[in-house]
């Protein structure tokens, strides 16, 4: 779970500097707002002592032995086996690597507790020198000793970038391991009394996933307007969905944002120790027959072993994307059957139940299809979800009325709201069963 900082920087304005305070003095860094707000990496390597690595679409930082990877567009940063979600995204702009200002004053804190304090009243960020060590002025040695990585042009070339406090030339492999905190990255509760719109307490983080997506469009859709395709519906459904949550206090990220592709097994791995819960949105469809135009309607799946030759289908369906993955990915396959075999094992197959039972039930209330109920199957995109999870197939691309719907702003407003109610309702039971002490 995240500190209060992730909703506080999105609903209120950030502000135009941030200073950093070491025991070598105090830097004042200004701010970027071209996508999100951020900071500029090389303008805060020198204050903290950073390494930086650009490669391909991976960053990673090295601050105090530990290794901050970020993937480039990607709403999350990794520390060791903790994953820290943050508000904006960071990106590559002018061959500069730009780093969430959330990842400065929330992550950066959580993970070295005793070392650096964030103050969100004055914009500091304090670091404190480790008990009995002096501390010498850094100096920070020029990228690649290369005149236009001077301190007055910070700039981060992707695949060539090392800034290092010291004269090492580079940062060896593997990447050090960081210190594991004690707790995992939480915070104190959001909400000391009820939120006023949801009735919640606590601090709830959801993983959206928009399925398919880049080379995999999904199912073409052949009642979606030219062009549009599952992957699509899917990413704006999910968008919004992300609003709808926001709305009503709740942090939300996206698995994907763009038009880009994400392995099967990679996507539910978002959602372990700082979430509460995971929803993969899809698009079904029917082959072609008797059949095709007239299924319609919404369904809402946990993972089990499927026990019907429809639930089968979806499942297929949807697994079918592991064809357009790297071989590696694709391994995912042949593990399905032993992880479905030790379901009932899984401590989080009844609430994945619960939770689907009570999304499908929202859904159902505005859906212009009929209500196809909770459904079981074994899909691969949820075998990796170590938190309550569900795969929504927001209805059929094959039916008319279905794909109108789909596509209109109207109706995928209307899915969203009605999956995020369900949230909310899933949530709340879970706030009940921990206000007495009983597991969820």
């Amino acid at each position: 779970m995240i500190a209060p900082l992730l909703l506080v920087l999105g609903a209120t304005a950030a502000p135009e500097t941030v200073r950093i305070a070491t025991p070598r003095g105090v830097t004042s860094v200004p701010l970027s707002r071209e996508f999100g707000v951020a900071v500029a990496a090389p303008l805060i390597a020198g204050p903290l002592g950073l390494a930086v690595v650009v490669e391909g679409a991976r960053a990673t930082v090295v601050l105090e032995g530990a290794g901050f990877v970020f993937a480039l567009n990607s709403p999350f940063v990794r520390i060791g086996n903790q994953l820290c979600q943050l508000v904006d995204e960071p990106y590559v702009a002018r061959d500069t690597l730009f780093l969430p200002l959330v990842w400065l004053t929330d992550c950066v804190p959580r993970v070295f507790r005793d070392r650096f304090q964030w103050d969100p009243t004055t914009g500091l960020l304090t670091e404190s020198a480790p008990p009995g060590v002096a501390v010498a002025a850094p100096v920070p040695r020029a990228v690649a000793d290369s005149p236009s990585m001077a301190a007055d042009s910070p700039r981060v070339v992707p695949d060539a970038v090392r800034t290092a406090p010291d004269t090492t030339a580079s940062v060896p492999p593997p990447l050090p391991t960081p210190p594991v905190p004690a707790t995992p990255l939480a915070g104190p509760p959001l909400h000391a009394a009820p939120n006023p719109i949801t009735g919640l307490r606590l601090r709830h983080i959801v993983v959206i996933d928009p399925g398919h997506g880049g080379r995999d469009p999904g199912n073409p859709g052949r009642f979606f307007p030219k062009g549009t395709t599952e992957k699509d519906v899917n990413l704006s459904i999910g968008q919004l969905l992300r609003t709808e949550l926001a709305r009503r206090g709740i942090v939300a990220s996206l698995t994907r944002t763009t038009d880009t592709l994400i392995d099967l097994h990679d996507r539910a791995g978002y959602c372990r120790d700082i979430c509460d819960l995971f929803v993969s949105l899809h698009v079904n469809s029917m082959p072609t027959g008797r059949r095709s135009p007239v299924a319609n309607g919404i369904e809402t799946y946990f993972l089990s072993e499927a026990k019907t030759e429809d639930q089968r289908r979806v499942a297929q369906m949807e697994n079918d994307a592991i064809r357009y993955e790297s071989p590696d990915a694709q391994v995912v396959e042949g593990a399905l059957a032993t992880i479905v075999k030790d379901l009932q094992q899984n401590e989080y197959l009844r609430e994945s139940a619960r939770l689907a039972e009570l999304v499908q039930q929202r859904v159902a209330a505005i859906h212009p299809g009929v209500d196809r109920g909770v459904q079981q199957a074994g899909f691969y995109v949820l075998n990796s979800a170590r938190r309550p999870a569900i795969l929504v197939e927001t209805g059929f691309a094959t039916n008319k009325a279905d794909g109108a719907f789909l596509t209109s702003s109207a109706g995928k407003r209307k899915i969203a709201g009605a999956i995020a109610d369900g949230i909310v309702g899933y949530l709340l039971d879970l706030e009940r069963k921990l206000a007495v002490g009983g597991a969820p």
